[in-house]
């Protein structure tokens, strides 16, 4: 019972000698600044760790730290809100999707596939930003119907020269 079990495969920790000096980090060869120190200042390994086979991959990223996050004290928000266009909670997100279907419907014959969608949602984000003036979206829902429409108009004239051009190729 009074026997110690020892592992062979990992050396035990050394704790530093102060009359030693400074002694370099087994992950990434960096000098301790103090003696005493119980973790490396450049990755934040323990000294007292032997080397595993990705500390030096792992340092060279920087990857020892974990993230650290930075409480604020409660009702302080941050100042800076970043926000995109297509993030926004108070827009009219129909009037947002239906520019997208605009933009899709661009591509020629497939695009028509898009057209009805963009004047559809063109009207409820229309309807949406009548009823509730506060979101945004009335000029985006008036350009999605009109390009919508001038699209689909386009998109039926490629569609019909494709069918005629095997007509137009026949002699006379």
């Amino acid at each position: 019972m009074g026997r110690e079990i020892v592992n062979q495969d990992q050396p035990s920790p050394v704790l530093p000698d102060p009359a030693e000096g400074s002694r370099l980090c087994p992950a990434c060869g960096a000098e301790t600044r103090r003696t005493v120190a119980r973790f490396c200042s450049t990755c934040g390994r323990s000294l007292s760790d032997s080397y595993l086979p990705a500390d030096a991959l792992r340092s060279s990223y920087h990857l020892q730290h974990r993230p650290r996050t930075r409480r604020r004290p409660k009702g302080i928000e941050s100042k800076i809100h970043m926000t995109s266009s297509f993030s926004s909670g108070d827009g009219n997100a129909a009037a947002k999707t239906a520019l997208a279907f605009v933009t899709y419907s661009l591509v020629p014959y497939l695009g028509i596939l898009f057209c009805p969608g963009a004047v559809i949602l063109g009207a409820v984000g229309l309807l949406y930003s009548i009823r509730a003036p506060h979101r945004s979206g009335r000029r985006a829902a008036y350009f999605s119907i009109a390009f919508g429409l001038v699209v689909l108009c386009v998109q039926i004239l490629l569609w019909w020269i494709i069918t005629k051009v095997p007509e137009w190729t026949r002699p006379f």
